[in-house]
């Protein structure tokens, strides 16, 4: 494990066993100790990992001034951010496949990537993007990981993202958890669910699994 940059864009490295690597996006709080586990464990399931600082350091003690971050970023900044990292994970791991992953604004911000980039794969934990048609220029499939206590996201999956991505003949893994709530993953936070949260990176781990070889 070790900090990298690329492209004057700062991560932390975390590098599998696989030839499989994934860029890592933190929520709308900011960049925290708890991406850097993520990236950390993805390791340990053989997958390198670069979570990546899209707010340069920024952080947000509440949601309204994550919002004013979260406008910040273009989306050429974020193309500019996951193409660095999709580059690191190439040159410094070896990666062969590389895919998106993220959580609450990192979901939605790694979903747009993997349209954008054409990545390989992309895991989206709770997160949207404000169009959903943009799922027509998707290259690899989705895994989306839902609560169905999260009055914002889950609608919007059921309603648009996945009705686009009928329509545009791609591929999506959901997994909506009873009695979940939005961030239920994130340890420490009122609405974690242990239970959902496990069995989601249980099946995170299965899903990306297909795409490599030790």
């Amino acid at each position: 494990m070790s900090h990298a940059t690329q492209n004057g864009w700062d991560f932390f490295l975390a590098k599998g066993k696989t030839d499989v690597g994934v860029v890592v996006i933190h929520e709308i709080f900011g960049y925290s100790p708890y991406v850097e586990d993520v990236a950390t464990e993805l390791a340990k399931g053989g997958f390198s990992a670069a979570s990546i600082d899209l707010f340069r350091g920024a952080k947000a003690d509440t949601l309204e001034a994550g919002m004013k971050l979260r406008e910040s970023v273009t989306k050429e900044a974020l193309r500019e951010g996951l193409s660095a990292g999709a580059e690191l994970l190439r040159g410094r791991s070896g990666a062969r496949m590389v895919g998106s992953m993220g959580f609450c604004m990192g979901g939605g911000f790694a979903l747009q990537a993997a349209c954008d980039l054409g990545l390989d794969f992309c895991v989206d934990f709770y997160g949207q993007i404000s169009d959903a048609e943009d799922v027509s220029k998707l290259k690899g499939p989705v895994l989306l990981v839902l609560g169905s206590e999260d009055a914002r996201v889950t609608p919007w999956a059921f309603q648009q993202f996945l009705p686009a991505a009928m329509k545009h003949n791609k591929r999506v893994e959901t997994q909506l958890y009873p009695n979940a709530k939005h961030a239920f993953h994130r340890p420490g936070w009122e609405g974690h669910n242990p239970a959902a949260a496990k069995d989601a990176w249980d099946k995170t781990l299965r899903f990306m699994s297909q795409f490599g070889r030790a």
